[in-house]
């Protein structure tokens, strides 16, 4: 049997899930503590991965190739189904549909990755009009293989269609007297219908966050990995303290080693000082002796 040379179905379940959990790792890091933490999570991630059963092992590298592959099939299909959208008044006339695993990778890398620009409404690219198969995207060297999740679809056939509006019905309000005709409502549908293409954006963003966070589920692993992080932290902050505390103690005995030198310094000069006093004080004596009368008593002549 040959080896398995592309990642289950649990692999790449699990590789979104740390990626909702810490954001995209392959995003650039801003000073050097956040490419330690990014390449400290990405081996993290890279141990989980190969320790799935039935999956396949990689290296750190080739795991960062999975996730960039994935991403980039990801991104050419959202596209396209939105510029169907787009083309087609809204209603998407594109086979292709997003799997739930696909809609996760988008709330992950953000809506405004995808497209470049959040000016293009996002019109019902969840709602097919035809039913469809995802088709899987492959191409030479790619290691990406895409989880089929076709939901249940009714026939075509069978799809409601709704009734058709009539063209008197924006009438209605003429009808009434002027005075009585209110000016609210036309306001808000004015509102509504001039909706910014940053507000839909947003709140398909949203809708697509609560979904994947609904798809999530803490594992015994997740909940370890969690705690080891925690403690990790801890440790840091613990030997950042010691390291201040060192600093704090080695300033102190600099301090106090200087005093002791200042101190020594004056008792020297001042010893220096007492030794030219004594001097001076010898050779005044040495002076002041041959002026003095003499004690020596004469001895008696006879």
């Amino acid at each position: 049997m040959e080896p398995r040379l592309r990642a289950s179905p649990e692999q790449f379940s699990a590789l979104i899930e740390f990626m909702e959990r810490h954001g995209d790792l392959s995003r650039p890091q801003a000073g050097a503590q956040g490419r330690l933490r990014a390449d400290r999570l990405w081996q993290e991630l890279t141990t989980l991965l190969n320790s799935i059963g039935g999956g396949v092992e990689k290296t750190q590298d080739k795991w960062k190739k999975v996730w960039a592959d994935w991403k980039t099939k990801t991104k050419k299909k959202f596209s396209l189904i939105r510029r169907h959208a787009s083309g087609t008044g809204g209603g998407p006339s594109s086979r292709q549909t997003l799997t739930a695993l696909e809609e996760r990778v988008v709330a992950v890398i953000g809506v405004s990755a995808v497209v470049g620009q959040t000016s293009i409404q996002e019109q019902g690219f969840n709602t097919p009009s035809q039913p469809s198969e995802d088709p899987i995207v492959r191409s030479e060297g790619s290691e990406i293989q895409l989880i089929l999740e076709v939901p249940n679809r009714l026939p075509a056939s069978t799809l409601p269609t709704p009734p058709p509006v009539p063209a008197t019905q924006p009438s209605q309000s003429q009808r009434s007297p002027p005075r009585y005709q209110p000016r609210t409502p036309p306001r808000s549908s004015e509102r509504a219908a001039s909706a910014s293409p940053r507000s839909v954006a947003a709140t398909t963003r949203r809708r697509l966050q609560m979904r994947a966070r609904r798809n999530r589920g803490q594992t015994p692993f997740d909940r370890a990995a969690s705690e080891f992080v925690a403690i990790e932290q801890r440790r840091l902050q613990l030997e950042e303290m010691r390291e201040r505390h060192l600093h704090e103690r080695e300033g102190e005995r600099l301090r106090q080693e200087s005093e002791r030198i200042e101190v020594a310094r004056e008792h020297n000069q001042l010893l220096r000082q007492l030794g030219v006093v004594a001097e001076r004080i010898i050779d005044t004596l040495s002076h002041i002796r041959p002026s003095l009368p003499s004690t020596d008593i004469l001895p008696d002549t006879e």
